[in-house]
């Protein structure tokens, strides 16, 4: 019988780390439980595919005998289990118990071996390093954000299996991340190194959700990729959601969205207040007194690609793509936008927001830094 079990006043991290550490893979003790729900495979279709992961299981849970493996003697998955609560030392290894034999330790697969199977959906493990991350929500209590990993099986020259190079990870709220992960995200300068344990890979996309463990792994020589990273080509087939570079031609500007705007030369902060009867201006974030604030720009473009004939593609850039592209067409009289017509930029690191192929193919892009 397998079943769910919700671990009660486990409030900090190093608990939870305590608490994994002492009852994983061992066999318990479980008192004072609570029976809470009853779960069906249909009403929890993410849970069962964890226990999906683990059946059948790899010796009889009562003798410990091995199991035949003829497909006569294969028994169905369970179609329901049950959610239990219990109180935080309630739930006891049992004293000189090794691993137990039922116990499956998470197998590592690289991106591309998961790539190519072809399960509806399953669960998967995987080490990868991460090279972007893209938030899916302004709304700050809305954790939900893509990881765009890779790893040297999908780095390898050549590509010949038409797999990506890059895969988009969804982290789902409901999944815990510990705090040295999200430092290393929020640092994404270092491009840190991942284990993700039991994810879910549907559709050739991976997710994260509450059974999903993130670990963050230390440096290994033996696990490095290329620089710099190596990512597909924008093509009229590229799916939204994902990495590409991008080469082309300006042939008009958004003039709508095109504005500038001054922040701290310190810490870049746009809360700048003047200075009565003094020059300069007062960050309101670091305190420090700007004397000559530094201009930050928008800018979005349209694109003409010598691979993308009848594709409309427009592409928000990133501010050294646009001091660059102002510089190399100034004037006495300032920017004009005939001045930016015809000229070529790339190729950029781009994240594709969205393709529209209603009737012509509409692609836009935000440049992104990889560093």
């Amino acid at each position: 019988m397998f079943g769910e079990v919700l671990l009660h006043c486990v409030s900090t991290e190093s608990e939870i780390q305590q608490n994994s550490e002492q009852l994983e893979g061992h066999v318990c003790l479980l008192q004072a439980l609570r029976v809470i729900q009853r779960l069906t495979r249909d009403k929890c279709s993410l849970l069962f595919s964890m226990i999906d992961s683990l059946w059948p299981p790899p010796v009889d849970p009562k003798s410990h005998d091995d199991l035949l493996r003829s497909p006569s003697d294969r028994v169905p998955p369970p179609c329901f289990c049950y959610r239990l609560s219990i109180q935080l030392g309630h739930m006891v290894p049992l004293s000189g118990q090794t691993e137990s034999p039922l116990y499956r330790p998470a197998v590592l697969q690289t991106l591309r071996e998961i790539l190519q199977d072809e399960s509806s959906r399953r669960r998967c493990s995987f080490r990868a390093t991460v090279v972007h991350k893209q938030l899916l929500s302004s709304n700050a209590g809305d954790r939900e954000m893509l990881l765009f990993v890779t790893d040297p099986s999908l780095q390898r020259e050549p590509n010949t299996d038409g797999n990506r190079r890059t895969v988009a990870v969804c982290l789902s709220p409901s999944c815990l991340i510990q705090s040295s992960v999200t430092q290393a995200l929020d640092a994404l300068r270092t491009q840190p190194v991942l284990m993700f344990r039991d994810a879910v890979e549907e559709n050739a996309q991976i997710f994260c959700w509450e059974q999903t463990v993130i670990q963050l792994e230390p440096e290994d020589s033996s696990f490095s990729i290329p620089r710099p990273i190596i990512l597909d080509h924008l093509g009229p087939e590229t799916p939204p959601y994902t990495l590409c570079t991008v080469t082309g031609v300006v042939v008009a500007v958004d003039e709508s969205t095109a504005f500038s705007w001054p922040t701290c030369s310190f810490c870049e902060s746009c809360r700048l207040e003047t200075r009565e009867h003094q020059k300069g201006f007062l960050c309101l974030a670091c305190g420090a007194v700007v004397d000559e604030p530094t201009t930050k720009m928008q800018l979005e473009v349209f694109l003409s690609c010598s691979t993308l004939s009848h594709c409309t593609v427009k592409i928000k850039l990133q501010q050294k793509t646009i001091k660059s592209l102002l510089n190399s067409t100034s004037c006495t009289e300032g920017y004009s936008v005939e001045n930016l017509l015809g000229s070529e930029i790339g190729p950029l690191s781009v994240f594709v927001h969205v393709v529209n192929r209603s009737h012509t193919v509409w692609i836009g892009l935000e440049e992104c830094d990889l560093h």
